[in-house]
């Protein structure tokens, strides 16, 4: 690129003839102020300016108008205007920018969130399930866009964000989506979830010098529901019958399954309908989950999971629970249970629900907190906690058990006619027993008999005998359901 030095006057503008590449000629009277001439014959006026004085400054090269249409003289004096803002620290071409822009508005954000921050964590940088991504923009489209999204991003306060809190709460924002082909669905919303899904907005957009503060901050939403729900015994009995009649029927046959390994495992519905054939390690006992809720995870399996696992057809190379056409993981486990449910006389009972029930099972079983946290796979112990009343419960038994013996062994009169030392006893024998019948339970969901028929085609495939829960599922009074 060639350049030369001469005054800039009108006449040497008008002189400079475009060549076969653009070059520059830089005026002697104000450094770094030049003519810039395209092979095209455009001619513009530009400046070279840094923004600060130390060495590592950023440089900016600004083109400050048309020569067509201005002399040198007032491009020569805003040259100099942008080397002293330069020196100062300033970039008066971004603030000029800035201040002739559109401003950006809160449908601009969302945008921009979506494509930039939603597809990753923000406490943690994973990448996230597309479906959760899905469920996020979707509060954001039904929920924000339709009352805050004209507002530019600067004038958004705290008074707008709880009026949209309100107008969620009241029904204001609800519509009917179209889902899959023939559904539909009312999206109401919750204004909690929309709230937090919108201040995940506004922060980033504060992370990005965007708004100075985040108006979401210091709104008051209703908190999270930690809706919990464990089946009892009767009900784990009636689960029972009606997955052995359902297998009987040949009906829904991977979605029974799917629900059977959610028994047995007390994993997350999506850690085993998106159950892979490569993360079940048959020698050793695991399942190696490549992308959970927390991350990798490594969970022990039960040797009636892995023998229902070993069972189960492989018609599909990749996934253990395949949809009908094979290309994604099995699909239809909502509406399944939704049936199931119904049949059992349970329909407040959610899929997240046999999770509940496994780790209360466990616990009142004689299992730790730490061992159960581990089965199911918490990264944070404080997460277990939320079981820690039913070990408070066996606790309280254990106590009372030492206490009886203690109290034999000093003379000390307990308030009932029974004999401490024997009730202790009897309690201590029953807990062990209760202890056993959970080992055995587990061990037992598929009775000693098991028939050694090979399987019939996919559509007809059922590797649990008859009786598998009912039977399975006989637990004493004293046991977790």
């Amino acid at each position: 690129m060639a350049t030369r030095r001469e005054k800039l006057t009108k006449g040497v503008v008008s002189a400079a003839k475009p060549s076969a590449s653009r070059y520059m000629i830089w005026d002697t009277d104000v450094k770094n102020f030049g003519l810039r001439v395209m092979p095209t014959g455009v001619k513009s006026y530009i400046v070279r300016f840094r923004i600060g004085k130390h060495r590592s400054a950023r440089e900016r090269l600004v083109t400050i108008g048309d020569a067509d249409q201005f002399t040198p003289q007032a491009p020569r004096a805003k040259a100099r205007e942008f080397q002293v803002n330069g020196r100062l620290g300033i970039d008066l071409d971004e603030e000029l920018r800035k201040a002739t822009a559109a401003p950006m508005t809160v449908s601009d954000a969302i945008d921009k969130w979506i494509k930039e921050a939603a597809p990753i964590n923000r406490r943690t940088g994973a990448a996230r399930r597309a479906k959760n991504v899905k469920v996020d923009v979707d509060r954001l489209e039904i929920h924000v866009r339709p009352v805050l999204g004209n507002k530019p991003l600067l004038h958004v306060t705290k008074a707008d964000i709880e009026k949209l809190r309100d107008a969620i709460t009241e029904g204001r924002t609800a519509v009917i989506k179209k889902t899959k082909l023939r559904g539909v669905r009312n999206a109401r919303g919750g204004a909690g979830t929309a709230v937090r899904t919108l201040s995940s907005v506004f922060a980033y957009a504060e992370d990005h010098e965007l708004i100075s503060r985040n108006p979401c901050r210091g709104v008051k939403v209703q908190p999270s529901r930690k809706y919990e729900r464990y089946l009892s015994k009767e009900e784990a009995v009636r689960l029972g019958k009606v997955l052995d009649a359902w297998m009987l029927k040949d009906k829904a046959t991977t979605g029974i399954a799917v629900i059977r390994m959610l028994t047995l495992t007390g994993a997350r519905c999506s850690e085993i309908t998106d159950l892979k054939w490569s993360e079940v390690d048959f020698e050793q006992g695991f399942l190696r989950l490549g992308t959970t809720k927390t991350g990798r995870s490594i969970r022990p399996l039960s040797s009636v999971a892995l023998d229902f696992l070993s069972r189960w057809p492989r018609t599909n190379q990749t996934w253990v629970f395949p949809s009908e056409t094979g290309q994604t993981p099995y699909q239809g486990i909502g509406k399944v249970w939704r049936d199931v449910r119904k049949e059992a006389k349970f329909e407040d009972v959610r899929l997240h629900d046999l999770r509940h029930s496994f780790a209360s099972f466990g616990i009142t079983a004689g299992l730790s907190l730490p061992v159960i946290g581990a089965l199911l796979g918490h990264k944070d112990v404080s997460t277990t906690q939320r079981y820690a009343h039913f070990a408070n419960d066996t606790a309280r038994q254990a106590a009372n058990e030492v206490a009886g013996v203690v109290a034999t062994a000093i003379g000390m009169t307990v308030a009932n006619d029974t004999d401490p030392a024997e009730t202790a006893l009897e309690a201590a024998e029953a807990r062990g027993a209760a202890r056993a019948t959970h080992q055995l339970t587990v061990r037992n969901l598929v009775p000693m008999s098991i028939p050694t028929t090979p399987l019939r085609p996919r559509a007809q495939a059922c590797p649990i005998p008859r009786g598998y829960f009912s039977e399975a599922l006989s637990i004493p009074s004293g046991g977790p359901f």
